[in-house]
């Protein structure tokens, strides 16, 4: 058989349980069997043993009914039987009215209780003194009523006797009190050695995508769990292994990307004009714009990203400003509203920028070519794209942040864009939405955190 070590839980448990069953029986022996069985054996070991109050019972028993000042008995098998076994038992009785009867001598000593009997409830009298004997007064229930019965010479309380009368009551109370104390103890004892397995738990729900590195702590955990522990921080090591090999792979395929689809880009701005021209180039920025985010995203996730104030106008200007050829070469126009005050939030300004040119973008392919795109910067941290187009139905608004789900079939984009802007933007502990717009169309909300409200464009702005 396997030596449990010192640091199993069943090892523990049972430790602990072996300490609380001992204490248990400690108490118990203390309190409980000590004051009511020994020591009472102990002072029944002396010469004056007290009687045998099943005499008194015996006796009260064969009562069968009174005449005048007289009680008259019939002596049962039991009486007769202590009468054959203790030749100088004895007995007297009287109830309330003064009637009494008396079997046996009464010694001397013992004959001047018998006119105020019944004015003793219980007397218990032990003398070393032959002659006279024990005396044991108690109050019976008989067929003639209430009585006291006086008795002496009879039968006496043994050790045998004492521990045979206990014994059961002592055996129940043994498995009450383990009962209790196991029912009181064993959760708390549970409680606390599993309290290093709740810690693991706890340190398991902080597992996430986007805080990759976290292990499990094996100090003080059980020996049974700890292969279970190293087997899950194995297989973590595993995943934030080929996790970094997927994220080395998306950023080289990104920067790969990056230069075909500028030469692509200056090709067609260069080529002599033809009917695809101006969708081509809305296709090769979309292109360009999406290389650029993967990248942003592996740079944010491999924490190579500073975050900075960044003036969200002055952002939605530049870029509203890049494409704005692009926008008007496609049928739309192109505006931007933004509030005079700076609108700051703590972000990377490039991701940022190429996040509102891809809302943007869509907002070019998918609004009908067609009609007026608003760019719109809010003073709570909000960047709108509204345009007139068809609208996304409210059913599909929550889907089409999905990785290549399109709301309708097209020849265009892969269904990355949104989702790309939507992991962006959520890295800038943001969220995005969509809503009608109020022409009619799609409104595209990028919400972030405001990194401060009050200032003013002049206290931006560098000393001339």
């Amino acid at each position: 058989m396997k030596r449990l070590s010192r640091n199993s839980l069943a090892h523990k448990l049972t430790r602990q349980m072996i300490r609380v069953q001992l204490l248990t029986l400690v108490l118990f022996f203390g309190l409980g069997v000590f004051p009511t069985v020994v020591a009472p054996v102990i002072d029944y070991l002396g010469d004056a043993q007290p009687l045998d109050p099943r005499a008194t019972a015996a006796f009260a028993h064969s009562l069968v009914d009174v005449e005048g000042d007289q009680i008259n008995y019939v002596a049962s098998p039991d009486l007769d039987a202590l009468r054959r076994d203790y030749p100088n038992l004895w007995f007297y009785v009287r109830n309330q009215s003064g009637a009494w009867a008396a079997l046996g001598d009464v010694p001397k000593m013992y004959q001047e209780l018998e006119d105020n009997l019944w004015l003793l409830e219980a007397v218990e009298v032990r003398t070393t003194d032959p002659s006279y004997g024990s005396l044991l007064v108690r109050t019976e229930q008989s067929p003639v009523g209430t009585v006291r019965v006086m008795t002496g010479g009879g039968p006496t309380v043994g050790v045998a006797a004492i521990i045979k009368k206990v014994s059961g009551l002592l055996a129940l109370a043994m498995v009450a009190l383990l009962g209790l104390a196991s029912a009181i103890t064993i959760p708390i004892i549970v409680r606390r050695e599993m309290r290093s397995l709740k810690g693991a738990a706890d340190e398991a729900e902080l597992i996430d995508i986007d805080a990759r590195g976290t292990r499990l702590s094996t100090e003080s955990l059980p020996d049974e769990v700890q292969p279970l522990v190293k087997a899950v921080n194995d297989g973590l090591a595993r995943l934030d292994d080929s996790y970094a090999k997927r994220e080395r792979f998306l950023a080289d395929s990104a920067h790969e990307l990056r230069t075909p689809i500028a030469i692509l880009q200056t090709r067609i701005e260069m080529a002599e004009p033809f009917p695809e021209k101006g969708q081509l180039l809305v296709d090769a920025a979309r292109l360009a714009s999406m290389a650029g985010q993967l990248l942003d995203l592996q740079r944010m996730d491999l924490g190579s990203t500073n975050f900075e104030p960044t003036e969200l106008g002055d952002m939605a200007s530049n870029v509203v400003g890049d494409l704005a050829p692009l926008a008007i070469a496609a049928g739309y126009e192109l505006s931007l509203n933004a509030p005079d005050d700076p609108v700051m939030v703590q972000g990377d300004s490039s991701s940022l920028s190429r996040a509102l040119t891809n809302i943007i973008q869509n907002a070019i392919a998918y609004g009908g070519k067609h009609g007026e795109i608003i760019v719109e910067v809010g003073r709570d941290g909000t960047i709108a794209v509204s345009d007139e187009g068809p609208g996304i139905p409210a059913s599909e608004r929550d889907r089409v942040f999905e990785p290549f789900y399109r709301v309708k079939p097209s020849s265009h984009g892969a269904g990355l864009g949104l989702n790309l802007v939507e992991a962006i933007v959520r890295r800038h502990h943001g969220y995005i939405t969509i809503a009608d717009a109020p022409s009619g169309g799609a409104s595209v909300i990028v919400t972030l955190p405001l990194l401060r409200a009050a200032a003013t464009k002049k206290e931006l702005e560098p000393a001339l």
